[in-house]
């Protein structure tokens, strides 16, 4: 059998070392053993384990330390090798604090043999990234994560974090902050980064269909179900699955994606066969969680389950000095032209870092590829982003040595359009809300957005 690569084992109970090395080694894999801490540095020290096709099974409490307190010593070692922690008194807490140590995941005793092979050929089969990879500029090349704010800086380091280890992530933050740009970003710096990334906007379909499109179908399962049909759990391999407004699933559903966390297992609709699920599942949310879980719309269970290692990504006007930075990006990308060099007047500036960009920074991408199929170049290597170019834009009217003031809307229809975006923009992209600050149906929205071209993404 070719070897699936190697594995130190720390435990005190000598049955249970006994018990993983017999069933690794019939797994193809070369297993080192440890009873302390100090013997597992010992071994390490000795260089037994290639960053590639590595990992290691820590069980968290031992004679001479613990678990999570070992695995900054074993991470200074072997930076690129997964650490697992097991544990017969697992909780939320552990987890947390495992993982902040930087451990990728934690299995809970007795150990579920199933489990264990999967997550150790997911840690196993992928290759690692370099300490180069991972600290080049380059690794970060989203215009979401553009500038040097502080709230950017801190947002680029739980990326980092979280692309060192497997388990699920939920990604809060107002509608139009980037939430699949971050979770692309974490993909992108994993070992996963080969295998398929998933997206679904899970608010998008409608209830009736989401376990179909999760899970997949069997044929006959249902009346329009005239062949089987594979559901994302299975599309997304060994890669990435991100469901984006996990709130808005139906709570069964819920409960069917809380076991396939727990479990790895899941059925078609319809089906009898267990299948394995091996993907990496992060969740987003532009509604806060817990006002979620406190509404009945998100099960509480659900919420721990995938909020071990939160992030969240900060409002565009949290960003001080990014926005002209990414302002000047989005217009470099909208002209496409090589060698153009772009300025902002300071009016423009003050338009640009004043303005509260409700869209966040969804909205100021289009704001700046408006401005680009408006202008068009000025120059042939030089384009200067004015006052009066943008301020239209955000029904504002700017005066030179005045402060901005709201630019009245011209007609009806532009004062109801806006209307309409200021709705979008304070029920943070939910519509049954917009269309209750509206008084008007959800329906009537859709179709209102539709005629006055306002994008979905605007919500």
């Amino acid at each position: 059998m070719r070897a699936q690569g190697r594995i130190l084992v720390v435990d005190d109970y000598a049955n249970t070392r006994l018990y993983l090395k017999t069933l690794l080694t019939h797994e193809g894999y070369v297993v080192f053993e440890a009873g302390t801490g100090r013997e597992a540095l010992e071994i390490l020290k000795s260089d037994p384990l290639p960053a590639h096709r590595s990992a290691i099974l820590l069980d968290l409490k031992l004679p001479d330390t613990t678990g999570i307190e070992l695995v900054e010593p074993i991470r200074a070692l072997y930076p690129h090798v997964p650490v697992v922690i097991m544990t017969a008194h697992a909780t939320v807490e552990t987890a947390v604090e495992a993982i902040r140590k930087g451990a990728a995941n934690y299995l809970e005793k007795p150990i579920d043999e199933k489990k264990l092979l999967t997550l150790l050929g997911d840690l196993t089969s992928a290759p690692k990234r370099t300490e180069k990879d991972i600290l080049s500029g380059n690794e970060l090349p989203l215009p979401l994560l553009a500038g040097d704010s502080p709230a950017i800086r801190r947002l680029a380091d739980r990326i980092r974090k979280a692309s060192s280890h497997s388990i699920p992530i939920l990604i809060t933050g107002e509608s139009g902050t980037g939430k699949e740009l971050v979770a692309r970003s974490i993909h992108q710096l994993s070992p996963r980064r080969e295998e398929p990334f998933i997206a679904v906007n899970t608010g998008a379909i409608s209830r009736e269909l989401v376990n179909s499109e999760l899970f997949g179908h069997e044929k006959g399962s249902f009346t329009s179900a005239l062949s089987r049909k594979d559901g994302w759990l299975s599309t997304a391999g060994r890669g990435t699955l991100f469901l984006d407004e996990i709130g808005t699933m139906d709570l069964s559903t819920q409960i069917a994606l809380l076991r396939v966390l727990e479990n790895r297992t899941f059925y078609r609709v319809g089906g009898t066969e267990e299948l394995s699920f091996h993907a990496r599942i992060i969740g987003a949310s532009n509604i806060d969680p817990l006002l979620l879980v406190n509404q009945g719309r998100l099960r509480e269970d659900l919420y721990y389950r995938m909020n071990v290692f939160p992030i969240n990504v900060p409002p565009l006007r949290e960003r001080g000095g990014d926005i002209l930075i990414l302002a000047r990006r989005f217009l470099a990308e909208a002209f496409d032209s090589p060698g153009l060099t772009i300025g902002i007047s300071p009016q423009a500036r003050e338009i640009l870092t004043t303005y509260p960009w409700p869209g966040n920074v969804r909205e100021l991408k289009n704001r700046m590829i408006e401005v680009a199929v408006v202008q068009g170049l000025t120059g042939p290597d030089h384009f200067e982003l004015e006052g009066e170019m943008i301020a239209p834009l955000l029904h504002l009217a700017p005066s030179p040595g005045s402060s901005l003031q709201p630019l009245p809307p011209r007609t009806l229809k532009e004062g109801e359009r806006e209307q309409i975006r200021r709705a979008l923009a304070e029920s943070k992209g939910n519509k049954s809300l917009a269309a209750r600050i509206l008084g008007i149906s959800r329906k009537a929205l859709y179709a209102k957005m539709r005629e006055y071209e306002i994008e979905e993404e605007e919500g």
